[in-house]
């Protein structure tokens, strides 16, 4: 719009310039004419002596007379009555006895200015037709030579994901001479990131798996001297060490499969899954860590459908959910299932501050955490892999809130049938 604007305005004031070198020439041009016609009044006096009255004069609406000696005045356009318009002119002469006079000629101009106006109609009316037509080429030309080209880049740009980068180029051929040096630098851009996204992701999987191997000796070491007979001190740092050492190969678990999920090898075996069973197994598991806080409903006589998932990576997410729920609440933690349409939703639901609207985007970013984590310990990656491995589910991990205050943290899986994709899925 800006570049046609501009465009549009700039053949305007062409135009206007033009009108107005067309008034300034049609003016001279009558005044060299008035010029002309005063130059042979004033020889055919000077050198025959005759009266204004009785010289030929060159058409009507031209006036001569002799006036008393008086200062030269140059061609000046006057008013008369009726809508005409007159220029009047005094040179200095001397008649043939001597005398100095003044000769003022006044030659009706009304028809030439009518002309000059009518000229200068036509010149606007012409401009206007050529305003509108270049204002219509210059926008078909914009559009096909740059608009287009630039949603299609646009388009391009939007598709591109960690994954791929490296893999969709854009070929400089098909674009504008003008875009073609802004798609090779793109592409230049899009190599380089691809090739340090594969190093980080080579990094992080080699470090989760070069780790674990020492984290299991320190686990062992600390279980062994556990069972030993230590003073109330070395057994207290004695689990110390085992806790963080869980707490660290549960961190090198997450950055493996989410280094795994970017590469797309994160290994899935979608099969039809009973969700009250896997509440129940998750429940089993956490007990021991929050006695008193998990509540689970009682089993109902109407089982409820299968839902697609692997239940290895479901019970992954459930841990991060009641790992969260237990750390951002001090109240009860229910953990619930129901069927909403053609999704089983599995909910964990807390009594806590919960997750504001505006942050609940942020939260499922690696490394980022929402104002009311302050004040507790957590790596900002739970909820990222969380959301990562639902997604590879063909699911959604979706945040609410709870009735009567807290977080509903909910899974929504699809319900299983015989199209779904088989065991052994590669994601």
């Amino acid at each position: 719009m800006w570049v046609q604007s501009t465009s549009v305005f700039s053949v305007i004031a062409g135009y206007i310039v033009l009108l107005m070198l067309y008034g300034a020439l049609a003016d001279q041009q009558r005044k060299q004419g008035h010029q002309q016609l005063v130059a042979a009044l004033t020889q055919s006096i000077e050198t025959a002596g005759s009266q204004p009255s009785s010289l030929p004069l060159p058409g009507m609406g031209v006036q001569a007379s002799l006036l008393p000696s008086s200062p030269n005045l140059l061609p000046q356009l006057q008013a008369g009555t009726s809508d005409q318009h007159w220029l009047v002119s005094r040179t200095r002469l001397t008649l043939p006895s001597g005398e100095l006079r003044n000769l003022q000629v006044r030659q009706n101009v009304s028809a030439s200015i009518k002309q000059q106006r009518f000229n200068q109609l036509l010149l606007v009316g012409a401009a206007g037709v050529s305003i509108l037509f270049t204002s219509l080429l210059l926008r078909l030309v914009l559009r096909r030579g740059l608009l287009q080209p630039l949603q299609d880049l646009d388009q391009h740009l939007q598709s591109l994901e960690a994954g791929n980068l490296g893999a969709i180029l854009v070929d400089p051929e098909l674009q504008p001479r003008e875009l073609r040096s802004i798609a090779e630098s793109f592409n230049s851009l899009q190599l380089r990131l691809a090739e340090a996204w594969q190093r980080e992701r080579a990094f992080a999987n080699s470090v989760s798996h070069e780790l674990r191997t020492p984290i299991t000796v320190i686990v062992g070491h600390a279980q062994r001297l556990r069972r030993q007979n230590l003073p109330p001190a070395a057994e207290r740092s004695a689990a110390s060490i085992r806790l963080e050492a869980k707490r660290m190969d549960q961190l090198l678990r997450v950055l493996r499969d989410l280094a795994r999920s970017d590469s797309a090898r994160l290994q899935l075996q979608l099969m039809p899954v009973d969700p009250d069973q896997q509440l129940l197994l998750a429940y089993e598991r956490v007990l021991p860590m929050a006695i008193d806080r998990l509540i689970i409903p009682q089993p109902s006589g109407k089982p409820h459908p299968m839902l697609c998932g692997d239940r290895v990576r479901l019970q992954e997410c459930l841990d991060v959910l009641l790992e969260n729920a237990l750390i951002y609440s001090k109240g009860a933690v229910q953990m619930t299932s129901e069927r909403v349409g053609d999704q089983m939703v599995l909910h964990v639901i807390d009594q806590g501050p919960g997750i504001a609207i505006d942050e609940r985007e942020l939260v499922v970013q690696r490394f980022k955490r929402g104002s009311t984590s302050a004040g507790t310990r957590g790596s900002g990656i739970g909820l990222a892999l969380a959301d990562q491995l639902m997604r590879a589910m063909q699911g959604a991990l979706v945040i609410a809130d709870a009735d009567g205050g807290g977080a509903d943290l909910q899974l929504r899986f699809k319900l299983w049938s015989d199209q779904d994709q088989q065991p052994d899925s590669e994601r």
